[in-house]
């Protein structure tokens, strides 16, 4: 890896840094969000621009940020907020836009039912069906635990948070190198969705994985060297 910046991992809702315990890669710094891992919920709600503000306040340097699903949405929000800051982004199976009614449904769902009520819907969403199935799969075993012992309330209050996400019209001004990857078998984030967000990024470049949602938990090694190539490919000054 090439140390010219410091490497930041941000997670998807309801996990933790734990989700990144797969990855082959050293020397990363690995924030958790509000009501997340050990970090209590805010008593007042909290917006992806605030996510984005500690990161920025929290991390010092030039920072190469990946973010898979809600910490992609963050990392989006941090180069646009702080573009002095942020050399390079990784965007995983995330969006510029948030689909505002269903993020606000199973936000609904969660602090109505708890997180038993929206366990297995989730993890579908999250996983191949062959990795569900597999018993002792370290990577569903992890998500699956965690999300039981999540806060519903904050897991509800992240979700509303990402039901404000819209920064379609904003994509032009993030002129640092990204690398926008796409899960093969990922329903909740399609592949072709990802292709019309890369074009609209202008240094940027798409790599697609044989792999559903959370790529680092069900390929982690696949996704490591992911972002490998990518630090790479930035460190060199992204498009050739």
């Amino acid at each position: 890896m090439v140390a010219d910046a410091t490497l930041v991992l941000l997670h998807p809702v309801g996990l933790d840094a734990g989700c990144w315990q797969f990855l082959d890669l050293a020397e990363t710094v690995t924030p958790e969000f509000p009501g997340h891992g050990a970090r209590p919920r805010l008593a007042a709600t909290w917006t992806l621009d605030d996510a984005a503000d500690e990161v920025a306040s929290s991390v010092p340097g030039r920072l190469d940020v990946v973010g898979v699903s809600m910490g992609g949405m963050v990392a989006q929000h941090l180069a646009l907020r702080h573009p002095g800051r942020v050399r390079s982004l990784v965007l995983a199976c995330t969006s510029a836009r948030a689909h505002r009614q269903s993020t606000l449904d199973r936000a609904d769902a969660a602090a109505r039912g708890g997180m038993e009520s929206v366990l297995d819907s989730t993890l579908a969403r999250w996983f191949t069906a062959s990795a569900l199935a597999q018993p002792n799969h370290a990577g569903v075993a992890y998500a699956r635990h965690r999300l039981r012992t999540d806060d519903p309330v904050a897991f509800a209050q992240t979700w509303r948070a990402m039901a404000e996400h819209d920064v379609v019209a904003h994509l032009s001004r993030i002129v640092v190198p990204v690398t926008v990857i796409a899960g093969a078998h990922d329903a909740a984030s399609p592949v072709e969705q990802r292709r019309a967000m890369q074009r609209s990024l202008p240094h940027s470049r798409m790599e697609v994985l044989d792999g559903p949602h959370m790529l680092q938990l069900e390929v982690p090694r696949a996704f490591s060297d992911a972002i490998r190539r990518h630090v790479e490919w930035a460190a060199r000054g992204g498009p050739d």
